[in-house]
């Protein structure tokens, strides 16, 4: 049976003490009083109270005093101490950590302090125990103060998050922040997004101390920069377009001749209008970075909000091509009501793989965390490009080691499109093209995120017998052209005026 909280109140006003230990009894807690600082110290020493309400005028010990003696007793120092005071010059108690509670009494007020100190104190507790992992919910137990334990106890493992359908982890080592991952983004921007969530849900599991290393801050700094970026990025965002509105760089416009870094990787994502989150999620800035560049890029005309009727991007293929594609596909196969195609993917690793799920509009990753991120191998996602046609992205590894595997896995793949300009996927895209047949485009500039930066068809792919396109416009143009070359089945051609900025060899 878990033992009931004890809270210690150290007043010399009587009259305050009893409403407020009546209505502590009543949720249950076991309640002591001490007149004086003198005894409120023999108290905390021999009982160690989970909460200390200490009151300003008490006599023999005065309240910054008391806190420094239980901060450097180690039977004592983890327990709260919250100032209680009828002043209302609160800013002489900032530097109490629990911070001050005025009277007369709010009681839901000091109730709610108490029953989150108490949590905290009781998620430390377990820290320290032979239980080293602990759950809960962040309405309960901030995240802030979280990892301010974990960083007192200086622990080392994962702390994962959920949010509704998001997901995050800080990585600690040491009870510092080490790395953070919230969805496809990495390091301190995950971590300062993290940081702001409120609600939802934690587990911290103990283990080694991660391999890869992105930040380099104390547990501390790191929470006073994210509750500063917290409120800046509020700020920028009411000054912005609604959410649910697209962003596009102003055809008319004059582009800086040498823009600043952050201009020029918005200008790059902006290819195609995006959501100012979309925006956030691709450019690989610090969110703040984004969002003032894009204040001022709308202050200057460069970019502007589109109207609300030009919401959502226009099909990939329209009916008549997607009835063509489909019935290609059937050939010779049983009648389905949904035809799912495959498409080789050209990624040697996670970064080109996970910029491609975030970059795709309407692509559904094949689950929260896809394990072919990891393994290089399997499904990344699945895009619909109508009812009856979808298309399955699919990673294969680009070592030698696992060339045996492709032609058993991509044999029946609908085409391929490479990401990449690296010779592990160069080899992987010369396999499809020649030993495959299989339709190939290459995404480069925009369309690959930059990843690669081969501009038109090289030499090695020339005289491919599916043929093989270059785009270097934007990933849905290189996504419309491998189903357009894809229809005219092998050898065609395709119609030039059908996808901007291709060119076939």
């Amino acid at each position: 049976m878990a033992q009931p909280r004890r809270v210690l109140i150290a007043d010399p006003d009587v009259n305050a003490v009893r409403a407020l230990t009546r209505a502590l009894r009543a949720k249950g807690y076991q309640v002591q009083h001490a007149a004086d600082g003198s005894k409120a110290l023999e108290v905390s020493v021999l009982r160690h109270p989970d909460v200390i309400l200490f009151d300003e005028l008490c006599t023999l010990i005065e309240a910054r005093s008391f806190v420094q003696i239980l901060h450097t007793n180690p039977r004592t120092e983890d327990i709260p101490v919250v100032v209680t005071t009828t002043s209302r010059e609160l800013d002489r108690f900032r530097a109490f950590r629990e911070g001050v509670v005025q009277k007369p009494f709010n009681l839901d007020e000091v109730l709610s302090r108490i029953d989150h100190l108490c949590r905290r104190a009781e998620a430390a507790r377990q820290l320290k125990g032979d239980a080293r992992e602990i759950e809960g919910g962040l309405s309960q137990l901030p995240l802030s103060d979280l990892l301010q334990i974990l960083a007192m106890n200086r622990r080392t493992g994962r702390l994962i998050l959920t949010q509704t359908h998001d997901r995050g982890e800080i990585h600690l080592a040491q009870g510092r922040p080490a790395n953070a991952r919230a969805g496809d983004i990495e390091g301190e921007k995950a971590l300062f997004r993290l940081l702001s969530w409120k609600e939802g849900t934690f587990a911290f599991h103990p283990g080694p101390a991660p391999s890869r290393v992105t930040i380099d801050r104390v547990m501390e700094d790191a929470l006073l920069e994210g509750m500063r970026q917290s409120d800046e990025r509020a700020r920028l965002l009411s000054g912005l377009p609604p959410a649910r509105a697209r962003l596009a760089v102003v055809a008319q416009a004059s582009a800086p001749i040498d823009p600043h870094p952050v201009m020029k990787e918005i200008l790059r994502v902006l290819a195609q209008p995006r959501r100012v989150f979309e925006i956030l999620d691709l450019a690989d800035a610090p969110d703040l970075d984004v969002l003032g560049s894009l204040t001022t890029m709308l202050e200057k005309g460069l970019v502007q909000a589109l109207d609300a009727t030009v919401d959502e991007p226009p099909a990939l293929l329209g009916a008549a091509e997607v009835h063509a594609l489909r019935g290609r596909l059937m050939r010779g196969r049983p009648a389905r009501q949904a035809l799912v195609a495959k498409v080789v993917l050209g990624a040697s690793g996670p970064k080109a793989a996970r910029w491609f799920l975030r970059s795709v509009p309407g692509l559904v990753a094949s689950s929260k965390d896809p394990a072919c991120l990891r393994s290089s191998f399997g499904t990344l996602g699945q895009l619909e490009v109508s009812d009856a046609l979808k298309v399955d992205f699919v990673l294969v590894p680009t070592a030698d080691a696992a060339r045996p595997l492709w032609r058993p896995f991509l044999s029946t793949a609908l085409g391929a499109l490479i990401l990449e300009d690296q010779e592990p996927v160069a080899k992987l895209a010369r396999f499809c093209a020649f030993e495959l047949r299989l339709p190939t485009v290459l995404a480069s500039g925009t369309a690959s995120g930059e990843h690669s930066t081969t501009r038109g068809v090289p030499v090695a792919l020339r005289g491919a017998p599916a043929g093989v396109v270059s785009v270097d416009t934007d990933i849905s143009s290189a996504i419309r052209a491998l189903l357009l070359i894809s229809l005219q089945g092998q050898g065609g051609s395709i119609d030039q005026a059908g996808v901007a900025g291709a060119g076939q060899v």
